[in-house]
């Protein structure tokens, strides 16, 4: 009995022992290794399984995948962004936000002790376009991204951004040397934003010194889309610059974005409803001397506490505006069919909507809104028309052909621009740039008396002969 007794315990000895082999190894979670482009990554938290799922630390996504990574603690949110897509996360939620489009996840984002981000791995990296792979014996997860270009043989064009500036008539205006990319704005909420991405593009020194923080903040008071711009390095590798656009929480917008070829990016915010350009549009003025008098309202932009540009002889804009439209006033109050209209006929302000309504009160058949450009650069030199419906062209093509002639300094074209008093006017209507103040040469033109008596009589010859009264 004795001796059958020894072997008995000896064998439930090593039953327990591999029973208890198998529970510990049943309770120990498998820690998936983790490879990007085939080099092992080492992350300072685990990567886990959960319920067939890998989830990795977001620490991986930012340090070694190089995107942009931004928590949230009171929304319990992440935002993950690669230049080109945007996913917002929010822990144990299974809905994402890619590019503000509700898409279902099978498995949400998790907090680990309260205090690691964990998201999954397979969701994330295929909505910013890298490649998984799930290798089982080895339990690997490995991701790929697209194998970069040999710039020896398809170079990347580069762009340098020189400045970013508000101006009240035409939006966002940003100078740029080299080449701007293609640019897809779109459209983020709480708090409601635009958001445009420059690829390959980085900021001059100058306006790198002059970053406040992580990010520089241009509020916005006049504008009944925007409260403020924000403008930041997104990205370093590759280079991507970033500008954004706050809304105002009780309006809508879109962005216009307009490249004149010439190093200068405007960036004009409009309703989602407006008649975009190229609908059918009343056709251009016709006229009958001798039984119609034409309503033409001259615009001078700015005024009162907005004094506009700033010329390099420390004069404002609003006075050389103002001064050349009452030059212009006085030549058409001789002629027997143009009553001329002036919606700003002192230094005051006016609002853009007060002058759009003016025009309409006063049943204009053609408005000219006058203003003088700027640059950061004091080389850009010329003259300039804008114009935003196509019934406005033609009244834009024959005044510019005459105000170059007035002002004799560079041709700078006629061309689009989204522009409030062009836009929401409803009889043609043109804004005329005569020239730059931070030019000194066009600075001294446009304030001499004599070469604005000579604009003056350009521009109403300008209308005459749209009005075929000439």
């Amino acid at each position: 009995m004795k001796k059958k007794f020894v072997p008995i315990l000896l064998f439930m000895a090593v039953l327990f022992t591999l029973f208890s082999g198998v529970g510990q190894a049943a309770s120990t979670p498998v820690v998936p290794k983790l490879y990007l482009n085939d080099q092992l990554l080492k992350p300072y938290d685990d990567p886990q399984i959960v319920n067939n799922y890998t989830l990795v630390p977001i620490r991986v996504v930012s340090e070694n995948m190089g995107y942009e990574v931004n928590w949230s603690a009171s929304t319990k949110t992440v935002t993950i962004h690669n230049g080109q897509n945007e996913i917002i996360l929010t822990i144990d939620n299974n809905i994402a936000l890619v590019n503000n489009q509700q898409v279902q996840m099978d498995m949400s984002a998790k907090l680990q002790k309260g205090r690691t981000t964990m998201i999954p791995v397979r969701f994330v990296s295929e909505q910013l376009g890298l490649t998984v792979k799930w290798e089982q014996t080895s339990q690997s997860v490995f991701l790929y991204n697209a194998a970069p270009e040999d710039p020896s043989t398809n170079p990347v064009e580069t762009s340098t951004i020189t400045s970013i500036q508000y101006d009240s008539n035409f939006g966002i205006i940003i100078n740029y040397e080299g080449k701007m990319g293609t640019l897809k704005p779109f459209k983020l909420d709480s708090p409601k934003r635009i958001v445009i991405d420059f690829p390959n593009t980085v900021y001059s020194d100058v306006l790198s010194s002059q970053f406040m923080g992580a990010e520089t903040r241009i509020p916005v008071t006049d504008n009944p889309y925007i409260s403020m711009f924000r403008y930041s390095v997104f990205s370093t590798n590759p280079a991507t610059a970033r500008l954004v656009l706050d809304l105002n929480t009780d309006t809508d917008a879109d962005t216009a974005i307009q490249d004149n070829g010439a190093g200068v990016l405007t960036i004009g915010l409009t309703d989602p409803a407006t008649t975009p350009p190229g609908d059918p549009t009343p056709p251009p003025v016709t006229t009958d001397p001798g039984t119609k008098v034409y309503n033409v309202v001259i615009d001078a932009g700015h005024g009162g506490t907005d004094p506009g540009a700033k010329s390099i002889n420390g004069r404002w804009e609003k006075e050389v505006n103002l001064s050349l439209s009452l030059k212009v006033k006085a030549l058409l109050d001789k002629e027997k069919y143009i009553k001329p209209l002036l919606s700003r006929p002192e230094d005051k302000f006016v609002t853009l909507a007060d002058r759009v309504t003016f025009a309409k009160n006063n049943k204009a058949d053609i408005f000219i809104s006058i203003h003088a450009n700027s640059n950061p650069t004091s080389s850009v030199t010329g003259t300039e028309t804008y114009y935003t419906r196509d019934s406005s062209k033609a009244l834009a093509n024959i005044v510019h052909k005459h105000l170059v002639k007035g002002t004799g300094l560079k041709d700078r074209g006629v061309k689009y621009g989204n522009l409030h008093v062009t836009r929401e006017t409803t009889m043609p209507a043109i804004l005329l740039e005569t020239g730059f103040l931070s030019n000194k040469g066009d600075s001294d033109v446009l304030y001499s008396d004599a070469a604005q008596n000579k604009m003056a009589a350009e521009i109403v010859a300008g209308i005459k002969e749209y009005l075929k009264l000439s």
